[in-house]
């Protein structure tokens, strides 16, 4: 074993060597300073034990060392080769720090950030690591690595969680929203500089506070509680402060999205500017601009320029045309004149370059009368009427978009009922879905919409736009062609209305005047609390029920007042003994039972009740058209004994030849025929039996 060689020792030898020490050298020097300074810092933790541990301990006992931690040597210069040396205590450490326990680190369940993560973000973590060991099996590169999990972590974060701020919905006055939100904002700057009464910095707790341009009259506020949101809208003009409410998160997304107007504005249409001095007149758009969001227009200008340069207008003008030789310092172009910051067409119309936010257009714009038409064309006549004639053309097009069902009432495909899939306006064309008997996918035709127009099911509950009966509503009995028949909702209207169908929208709530009600449905037959007195359901309401007596007179009874009428085997008969039945159609006779202006129609029978008929007939204006008759006052078309009247016996003189008595038996009275109703060919029979005897 080498000598070992001491501090002192090993300095002495550099000095006589003249200052040259070898790398060798320079690590022993290292090596036992080390072991000097580790010694000495030992020791001092030895000094703090016990006195009984130490009188106990010694030199040789052989104590039990951790594979991790390792007791030093007592304090003290040995040189005993068996103990443990301070260096080698140091050589052991070092030889157990560099030990590899496995080939795989150490893999944990969870890892940093696990318990801010959601019970569903876990669940689809461990199933993505699922999948991808059934995929690839125990392969490391296969599985997820420290950066996807730190990406996935980072995405989870833009998540709304529980303790997020909330974003609070404040009503305002209208087209005050931007101007608020600037206002919130540079109060909140003012406070936190401290810019305010007491001169400190204070923070209002507003995160953001937004206005979107397709929500009107409303702001939006970010912050944690609702009460810092009730503080900075104090002493603000113009907002509601108790009228806020907290917007879902699950609506904030579907709020944010910017939704593109239904009405397109397109070259050549009218529209109506917002701006100061030109508010509400009439302008006609010329070129739409690529961003989508501005347009050009001309309009008749309200500028000052006779005989003088340029200057902006501070008043509202009278409207003038543009004419260059009026005003000073004008430059021509190609196609305009410029004076000053002003472009003028070569008709005289101020070219403007507008938001479509600053236009009024679509559904809103007040259609132009004819005098703002001739103001706007410059009195040209030509101009004036074709203007006239398109608007006209356009009101013609019936108001049919994408989703309703429409039949086709011209052409080849007449009678053709369809749902609109596309509408091309450049064309005046629309796309229809048609179903077609025996085939499972619909087929698409294409056609004009001049010859379409709106189409209801029967049911189907409408409400009238425009017309006569404007405002009715009303379910649908019948429909053909253009026209639909309404059963209309208030009961003080009595009869079907006949309207067209493009003046009729389908509503989305169902019919006011019910068919049925529990067990009970319009036109059955009803007993009421009276002795022998029935009637007939003409209406069904929340809570009670009107019914149509058989003295025609109606009685509004609650639901536990009128019981069922079972099934009566007697035969009723008309006027001339032709039974009846339900369903059958009657005429109605002269009778002095039968009702005022009844006599001569026809109808058919709902309900029979002995000697009582309850009458459907169109012409009874009221309660559903339901009339009560007695038997006697109706008579059965088509029975096997008819309404007409028996022709007088004729006298056959006797020797009459046969030509004779043929010509003597075909003559009628006046007005009579063989095809007339009141010819009985029962009786001519009788004449011929006769006159054979």
């Amino acid at each position: 074993m080498a000598e070992e060689v001491n501090y002192d020792e090993l300095a002495d030898l550099l000095g006589s060597n003249g200052g040259f020490m070898s790398e060798a050298a320079e690590g022993v020097v290292g090596k036992h300073e080390r072991d000097r300074l580790r010694k000495h810092k030992k020791h001092r933790r030895d000094k703090k034990r016990s006195r009984e541990e130490d009188n106990a301990g010694s030199s040789d006992d052989k104590r039990v060392k951790s594979k991790y931690v390792l007791d030093a040597a007592e304090s003290g210069d040995s040189n005993d080769e068996d103990e443990f040396s301070d260096a080698d205590l140091v050589d052991d450490d070092e030889e157990v720090e560099d030990v590899n326990y496995g080939d795989r680190p150490k893999r944990y369940m969870f890892h940093e950030g696990d318990d801010k993560k959601s019970v569903d973000e876990m669940a689809r973590y461990y199933e993505e690591v699922d999948r991808h060991y059934r995929r690839h099996g125990d392969n490391e590169d296969a599985l997820l690595t420290r950066s996807d999990l730190s990406s996935r972590r980072l995405a989870s974060q833009f998540l709304p969680r529980e303790d997020d701020p909330k974003v609070f919905a404040v009503k305002c006055r209208p087209r005050m929203s931007r101007m608020l939100v600037t206002r919130i904002v540079n109060k909140c700057y003012a406070y936190r500089v401290g810019r305010n009464y007491e001169h400190k910095k204070v923070d209002l707790g507003i995160i953001s506070v937004f206005a979107l341009d397709h929500v009107k009259e409303y702001i939006y506020v970010e912050a944690s509680r609702k009460r810092f949101v009730e503080n900075v809208l104090n002493g603000l003009d113009g907002v509601f402060r108790f009228n806020i409410a907290v917007v879902d998160p699950k609506e904030l997304l579907q709020t944010m999205e910017t939704r593109p107007s239904t009405q397109k504005v397109r070259v050549g249409d009218y529209v109506r500017l917002r701006q100061r001095f030109y508010r509400g007149d009439l302008a006609q758009v010329t070129a739409l601009h690529p961003d989508g969001v501005h347009i050009t227009c001309k309009v008749v200008p309200r500028e000052d320029f006779v005989q003088k340069p340029f200057n902006r207008a501070t008043k509202r003008l009278e409207p003038r045309f543009f004419t260059p030789r009026q005003a000073v310092d004008v430059r021509e172009m190609e196609n305009s004149y410029v004076w000053g910051d002003l472009h003028f067409d070569r008709e005289g119309y101020l070219l403007k370059t507008v938001s479509t936010r600053m236009v009024v257009s679509g559904a809103q714009l007040e259609q132009p009368s004819i005098e703002e038409l001739a103001r706007f064309y410059n009195d040209q006549r030509e101009k004036v009427e074709r203007a006239l004639r398109a608007a006209e053309a356009a009101a013609q097009v019936p108001p049919i978009s994408i989703g309703d069902s429409v039949r086709v009432t011209t052409g080849q495909l007449r009678n053709t009922i369809g749902v609109v899939e596309n509408v091309f306006t450049n064309t005046n064309t629309a796309v229809l879905t048609c179903t077609v008997p025996g085939r499972v996918q619909p087929i698409k035709v294409q056609v004009e919409l001049s010859a379409c127009t709106k189409h209801f099911s029967e049911g189907a509950h409408v409400v009238v736009e425009r017309g006569e009966h404007a405002g009715e509503s009303g379910t649908v009995v019948k429909s053909w062609g253009s026209i639909v028949l309404l059963f209309p909702d208030r009961a003080a209207v009595g009869a079907e209305l006949k309207v067209e169908a493009n003046d009729c929208h389908q509503s989305k709530l169902g019919s006011v005047s019910v068919h049925s009600k529990g067990v009970w449905q319009v036109f059955d037959l009803v007993s009421i609390t009276e002795p022998n007195c029935v009637g007939c359901i003409v209406r069904l309401n929340r809570s009670d029920v009107d019914v149509l007596t058989e003295n025609n007179d109606v009685r509004t009874l609650s639901y536990a007042q009128v019981n069922a009428v079972g099934r009566d085997t007697r035969q009723t008969t008309d006027c001339r003994e032709n039974t009846l039945s339900r369903g059958a159609e009657v005429h109605i006779q002269k009778h002095p039972w039968t009702p005022i202006g009844l006599e001569g129609q026809t109808g058919r029978i709902e309900h029979i009740f002995h000697r009582t008929i309850f009458v459907r007939c169109r012409a009874s204006p009221l309660h559903a058209n339901i009339v009560a008759l007695k038997a006697e006052c109706v008579l059965l078309i088509g029975g096997r004994k008819t309404t007409r009247r028996t022709a007088p016996a004729q006298e056959v003189a006797t020797g009459m030849s046969a030509d004779q008595y043929a010509a003597a038996a075909v003559r009628l009275s006046a007005g009579q025929s063989r095809d007339s109703e009141l010819w009985d060919e029962s009786s001519m029979m009788d004449v011929n039996a006769s006159a054979m005897a």
